[in-house]
């Protein structure tokens, strides 16, 4: 198969105008090293710009053997936030999937890992992709809204730290990092949280925290310990949502679920949004 080459590859597919693309970043965390990351695109029809949801996943538990086997997913909630005149874009980071590169979004052993320092290394990636897409004509450059899942969502308050131009807002969707079995985090979960309270040191971005009941990576207790150790921080409007049980595992109610379980929510902080 040909190299891959920056920007779409092939042609809009469906409703919903999925196409892939390779997004090039290129961030004082990769130097000047160009790297692709495989990445889906949806959007609504028509020429825009459009308001942009960038989708962050989260990370296997045995993430060393399972994250080339990861491609874009989302399809759901891609789909959900297109019906609501957003485009969308679901990269993979890199060293997961098809992204060129090595694995660069954790820092520290099991015993020793730094939560802090992995959210804005993580953030790197993320950062890159914003840019990129908001130099597309279809995109509002100025309306954008990051979602992040699990691990994704850590990186996602990364991203909030730095406040990158134009990104208006924060969805975090069970967030957290180090699970490695239910009820056990890498560290303990006073390193996470802590750490997750730095976070919240960074610049003001609207958020809003959903976790499931049934969340078996980040119980309900340690979610709202995340959640309390960050508002006490932050200079932004932030909210909690607890989500009801969803299927055996809560903390995939975003990848699985159905939107209605967590689109009202969402929708009323998007409409927050829009009226500041």
């Amino acid at each position: 198969m040909a190299d891959p080459q920056p920007g779409p590859a092939g042609a809009p597919l469906g409703p919903d105008h999925w196409q892939q693309w390779w997004v090039p970043i290129n961030t004082p965390a990769t130097g000047p090293q160009v790297f692709l990351l495989e990445t889906v695109v949806y959007r609504p029809s028509g020429d825009g710009p459009f308001p942009l949801v960038i989708i962050n996943h989260g990370k296997p538990r045995d993430a060393e053997f399972m994250v080339r086997a990861m491609h874009p997913g989302f399809d759901l909630a891609a789909g959900w936030f297109v019906d609501r005149g957003f485009a969308v874009a679901i990269p993979m980071r890199r060293g997961h999937g098809s992204s060129q590169g090595e694995i660069s979004d954790i820092v520290g052993d099991c015993d020793q890992r730094d939560y802090f320092t992995s959210a804005r290394m993580h953030a790197s990636d993320i950062v890159g992709v914003i840019a990129y897409m908001q130099r597309q004509s279809f995109v509002d450059p100025n309306n954008v809204v990051v979602l992040g899942h699990s691990w994704g969502g850590l990186g996602a308050l990364g991203v909030a730290y730095d406040a990158p131009r134009g990104v208006v807002g924060i969805l975090n969707f069970a967030g957290g990092g180090g699970s490695f079995a239910p009820g056990q985090i890498c560290g303990g979960a006073d390193r996470l949280i802590a750490d997750v309270g730095r976070l919240g040191t960074g610049d003001p971005i609207p958020q809003i925290w959903l976790y499931a009941e049934n969340d078996h990576f980040f119980a309900p207790a340690l979610a709202h310990a995340m959640f309390e150790a960050y508002r006490a921080n932050a200079r932004a409007p932030i909210t909690f949502v607890d989500l009801p049980p969803f299927d055996s595992d809560g903390h995939f109610t975003i990848t699985h679920g159905d939107p209605t379980i967590w689109g009202p929510a969402v929708g009323e902080f998007l409409a927050g949004l829009r009226k500041n």
